[in-house]
């Protein structure tokens, strides 16, 4: 009996011990809760997207060109200047070629020589073959249509002295003045130039179309075009040309505008906005604008699984004034994502969470 009573005591010591002990660490788990940080989460969802895309883009000429004199001279008159509107093919400058002028008079003489020679041979053949033979008659016809084509040559240099606009535009640059001398741009790769020329009616509006959107944006796609500087320059548009490939640095895709300007209101260089409706996202799967984190250029949401923060890369896609689209696969529709509090998360930490109801 008096074993047994030694025996109980220490029982019971060693059960309220390990009672305090499990009390102890119940309080410390219930403190540590307590010291938690809480942040509210909320769960992606599908969202279906038809929101505005505006993006900024710089009109270019239609066509662009420098005029160069084709043939040697120097310039006698300049019938344009910088800001004069021109018509295709109308003389913007006139050249003179002495030498040339001279060459064509001794290849007229020559030539009226040749070919008398060579019909009188000719005729002579023909009535009393005997008197010549078929080889001087040939002869006489080669140095003829020899003499025939040289002339042909220079005449038509000396129709390259008259220098016409291309195209119909406006003259945006004059590069030299009357009586310089200039070389053939045909001949020389150091030529000056004598005019710069742009076609300005239509237009082109070149924008660059962020990585996300390219898919959205093809030939046919309809915009609404607006210029800051010009309010009452607001027109529907289509797009006509696409660059197809990315710009491996802006990771941005070129399109393309023609917009008419019969007035020359719009000059070359002007920004314009170009505003797209952005539709085709069916049940596209979301988050609210606020869970989405960004460090330098990439961006994050916190993801908690069972009170652990996990910090989770994504890609974006578009965004309207609540919802942005992930891309990646990175989340799900359970997921517990951190929309306030993500000052108070780092991966790993722990947390207690409050769901957001979605409204």
């Amino acid at each position: 009996m008096t074993a047994f009573k030694y025996f109980l005591i220490p029982s019971l010591a060693l059960l309220i011990f390990g009672g305090c002990k499990s009390e102890e660490r119940q309080k410390s788990i219930q403190s540590t809760q307590e010291k938690m940080a809480t942040v509210l989460v909320a769960h992606p969802q599908n969202h279906q997207f038809n929101t505005l895309l505006a993006i900024s883009g710089v009109t270019k000429p239609n066509q662009q060109v420098k005029i160069f004199a084709m043939s040697n001279g120097y310039l006698k008159e300049i019938r344009a200047d910088i800001g004069d509107a021109v018509s295709n093919g109308q003389i913007v400058a006139l050249l003179d070629n002495p030498e040339l002028l001279s060459q064509k008079s001794k290849l007229q003489a020559e030539l009226k020589g040749k070919q008398a020679l060579y019909e009188r041979l000719k005729s002579i053949y023909a009535k009393t073959p005997q008197l010549t033979t078929v080889i001087d008659v040939e002869n006489a016809e080669v140095e003829y249509e020899s003499l025939k084509a040289q002339l042909k040559s220079v005449e038509v240099q000396l129709g390259y002295l008259t220098v016409r606009a291309p195209f119909s535009g406006v003259i945006t640059n004059r590069f030299v003045d009357k009586g310089a001398i200039l070389q053939s741009g045909l001949s020389s790769a150091s030529a000056t130039p004598i005019f710069e020329i742009q076609d300005v009616n239509p237009v082109r509006l070149s924008v660059e179309v962020p990585e996300t959107d390219v898919a959205l944006l093809t030939k046919g796609s309809r915009a609404t075009v607006e210029f800051p500087e010009l309010p009452d320059q607001k027109l529907k548009a289509l797009v006509l040309r696409t660059g197809f490939s990315l710009n491996p640095a802006t990771r941005t895709m070129e399109i393309q505008f023609d917009i008419p300007n019969p007035n020359r209101k719009i000059r070359p260089g002007m920004y314009a906005k170009a505003s797209f409706e952005r539709g085709g996202f069916k049940d596209t799967l979301s988050l609210v604008n606020e869970a989405i984190g960004n460090l330098k250029g990439e961006s994050y949401v916190f993801v908690v699984t069972k009170g652990i923060v996990h910090k989770i890369p994504v890609k974006t896609g578009v965004h309207d004034e609540k919802y942005t689209e992930i891309l990646n696969g990175a989340v799900s529709v359970g997921d517990e994502i951190v929309v306030q509090g993500k000052e108070l998360c780092s991966d790993g930490t722990s947390v207690k969470t409050k769901l957001i109801q979605d409204k």
